[in-house]
């Protein structure tokens, strides 16, 4: 448990191409893009292990992403899709406190807006008094760097569930191009289904077509409620992504 809660008195350590590199913890620390670091721990493997090791695909970065358990994954899925991540990093600094605790944030993240997020991940059931104390003092720490702050649980079984399965087709070969997205985009009506998207998706097949709009709501051009179970009639609408697309030409 952390005592002293003074963010000014602690440090960080970080490791980038096996030189290791150690600093206070102020402002200094935005310019040392510890999104790209290395991993400074590495959690230890052993026979039946319930919590996971593994790399997850980040298709908003191209990269490979270590995680420590499953709900790490899952949070990088999460983050993959819902934040427009251009770096993360796993385990990426040691942030060492005046009394000699340690704490290793799960992923530091650097997204298209410039803004640098600290990622903490831990099951709801975990969150206790002394993980609420961490909580408290990582935030502290980040406030005083500049870098923003965040805790992931577990996200409803049933998003999960429809993240995962829209996670399947978030590799570019499903992606239609430019002028498929465009045709279909500017055909969506008000009431239209994941049934009316495919079969407005140009493609030589209705699972090719399937497969493309899904990947169109896993990017945002499309968007659905998660929160229910997906099907044919799932009513969907112009995502984010396009909406943005949309405000840039306009202004162009």
């Amino acid at each position: 448990m952390i005592k002293d809660t003074t963010p000014a008195s602690g440090t960080a350590t970080w490791v980038v191409a096996d030189v290791t590199y150690e600093a206070p913890l102020d402002s200094r620390l935005l310019a040392a893009d510890i999104f790209t670091a290395d991993r400074i721990r590495v959690g230890n493997a052993y026979p039946r292990q319930r919590n996971l090791h593994g790399y997850y695909w980040m298709a908003s970065t191209g990269t490979h992403v270590w995680h420590e358990s499953l709900l790490e994954r899952d949070s990088l899925m999460r983050l993959d899709y819902s934040v427009d991540i251009i770096a993360i990093a796993a385990q990426p600094v040691k942030l060492t406190a005046s009394d000699g605790t340690v704490h290793y944030p799960d992923f530091l993240a650097l997204d298209a807006a410039g803004t640098q997020t600290v990622y903490d991940v831990k099951p709801l059931t975990r969150v206790d008094e002394r993980a609420r104390q961490q909580f408290e003092w990582t935030r502290a720490v980040c406030e005083q760097v500049g870098w923003n702050y965040r805790v992931l649980t577990e996200l409803p079984t049933q998003e999960r569930v429809n993240l995962t399965w829209l996670a399947q087709f978030r590799q570019t070969p499903n992606y239609a191009g430019h002028e498929a997205e465009s045709a279909v985009l500017r055909a969506l009506t008000p009431g239209w289904t994941i049934a009316d998207a495919v079969a407005h998706m140009p493609a030589q097949s209705t699972p090719r077509a399937r497969s493309r709009v899904f990947h169109l709501l896993w990017t945002r051009a499309l968007d659905c409620d998660l929160s229910g179970r997906l099907s044919d009639t799932t009513p969907v609408r112009r995502g984010i992504r396009s909406q943005r697309e949309d405000l840039t030409d306009a202004r162009a």
